[in-house]
């Protein structure tokens, strides 16, 4: 995988999980689900890297990584760490910077492209390029900093001495999104040195939109992309970092209890996730975009966040068919350019340009019910796409174009298809 944002298709970033390794040969839900989007990666977690003595087990991937291979899916690697995990009986603690560094090498021999795994099965090109461990520690934030920092060095350093284009990234934040703390519970600050000295490639936030503590409805102040930069100022970061998503969704809840609102929400949620931008404010920075959960029923994740209706076979919710009309539009395509002051993403595939506006109040300084495009010199038509599918067909013309007729508070996609 590519480590330039920029260079990566929209569908290189789109992913879901979780790959279970205890459930590998069990998880065709998950894979129905990926499928059935036209996902591309899988987040890979294990509960049993490793001994109570701490010595990495990685033979523990070996069957849910055969899995995804047949699936076609490329997996992210984690590796499952809680602060409560201190307090079993017997107790299992974080443990030292040997211990993940022993980890850290022994995963990356394995697993990387060309590893041992890869070797041993056949197919020596194809492995993970993204190792992340301990999920969402500032939940608890029982873990002591310096051991969460010694933790994510060991790692690092041990996977980047078996190759050291592989992508080490701690585990997803939670506490930005859902108490605004900037600071992540202190974890952000206490691994700043890796982050700006290279060895973390970026920071993963996971992004719960909701109608009261999230509202994206009020405005940019509740994006990714203002967490993101937050954090990096607490962390008092010079070095520009990759963004990470392995886990966002807009909660049907409250005043966005249908089928119609989450749906509609979510078109934007996924542009927010995808547009992330660096210092200079024009191009992505955003390596993966993962929601949670394609493959959930409400009976396994409650109404609010699963999205699947049917489990035999799987049957997507309307954010699913979001997502599969995302990537079916844009799949193939790269952000060539981000205008973050007017809300308008411009894409560019083989087939067509794509025109991405969030035509939300407070995301874009013009909302309203038309919009004024930069249609490329070649254009002849233009396709106008909401949440829902395919709106209309116009006759258009290169430069300066105006569509009119378009809902508030909503996502549009103008695809310019090639003559």
């Amino acid at each position: 995988m590519e480590t330039n944002a920029s260079a990566l298709r929209i569908d290189e970033r789109i992913g879901g999980g979780n790959l279970v390794t205890h459930l590998a040969g069990k998880s065709a839900q998950i894979y129905q689900a990926l499928h059935g989007v036209g996902a591309r990666m899988g987040r890979m977690d294990s509960y049993g890297w490793r001994t109570l003595a701490r010595v990495p087990t990685p033979h523990d991937f070996d069957a849910a990584m055969l899995e995804a291979h047949k699936n076609g899916i490329m997996p992210l690697i984690l590796l499952e760490y809680e602060g409560s995990y201190q307090s079993l009986t017997p107790p299992q603690p974080i443990g030292s910077y040997q211990d993940w560094f022993a980890a850290g090498q022994a995963m990356a021999r394995r697993f990387r492209p060309g590893g041992e795994w890869g070797r041993e099965n056949g197919i020596p090109d194809w492995g993970a390029t993204v190792f992340t461990a301990i999920n969402e520690p500032d939940v608890q934030a029982t873990i002591p900093r310096q051991d969460y920092h010694d933790a994510l060095a060991g790692l690092a350093d041990g996977v980047h001495s078996v190759a050291p284009k592989l992508r080490v990234v701690p585990g997803g934040f939670a506490t930005c999104n859902s108490h605004g703390d900037a600071t992540l519970r202190g974890y952000g600050p206490a691994i700043a040195d890796l982050l700006e000295d290279g060895r973390l490639d970026g920071i993963d936030l996971h992004t719960y939109y909701n109608d009261k503590w999230y509202p994206m409805t009020r405005g940019r102040e509740f994006s990714v992309q203002t967490c993101f930069d937050r954090i990096k100022q607490a962390m008092g970061l010079s070095r520009d970092i990759n963004f990470y998503a392995t886990e966002f969704n807009v909660a049907r809840a409250g005043a966005w209890d249908s089928d119609t609102d989450a749906a509609r929400l979510f078109l934007n949620a996924i542009w927010d996730q995808l547009a992330v931008v660096g210092k200079d404010g024009s191009m992505p920075v955003s390596m993966l975009a993962f929601p949670w959960n394609l493959g959930d029923t409400p009976d396994v994740d409650g109404l609010a966040y699963a999205m699947a209706t049917g489990k035999d076979p799987w049957t997507p919710e309307a954010r699913s068919l979001v997502v599969k009309t995302v990537l079916q539009l844009a799949g193939h395509m790269r952000i060539v350019s981000i205008d973050r002051r007017l809300a308008q993403y411009t894409l560019r595939g083989s087939d067509a340009d794509l025109i991405v506006w969030q035509n939300i109040a407070g995301w874009t300084e013009r909302p309203g019910h038309a919009v004024e495009l930069e249609l490329p010199a070649w254009t002849r038509s233009l396709e106008v796409w909401g949440w829902d599918g395919l709106r209309r067909r116009i006759e258009a013309k290169p430069g300066r174009f105006f569509v009119d007729g378009l809902n508030a508070d909503e996502t549009y996609m103008f695809r310019v298809p090639r003559p």
